[in-house]
C-alpha cells in the first residue's frame, strides 16, 4: 500500500519517482529507467526519467518492476 508520492526535487521539475510505502520502502515508477542500489550504505539514487537529477532514497526496501 502506498502512503505518499516521492518526487523529483529540480527546479520546475516535481515529477513522480515513486510512492513510499507504509513499510517504509519506495515503490519506484514504472517511468524510472535508472536506480542504483548501495547495499553496503543502505542507500539508492533514483534518476528522474526527466530531467535527469539525481535524488536518494534511504529505506526499507526498493521495489521494482510490474503491478
Amino acid at each position: 500500500m502506498s502512503r505518499r508520492d516521492w518526487r523529483c526535487r529540480a527546479e520546475g521539475c516535481g515529477t513522480t519517482l515513486g510512492r513510499v510505502t507504509m513499510e517504509g520502502g519506495l515503490a519506484v515508477d514504472p517511468a524510472v529507467r535508472r536506480v542504483s542500489a548501495y547495499f553496503d550504505t543502505r542507500k539508492s539514487v533514483i534518476v528522474c526519467p526527466v530531467c535527469g537529477t539525481s535524488r536518494e532514497f534511504r529505506g526499507r526496501a526498493i521495489i521494482c518492476g510490474g503491478t
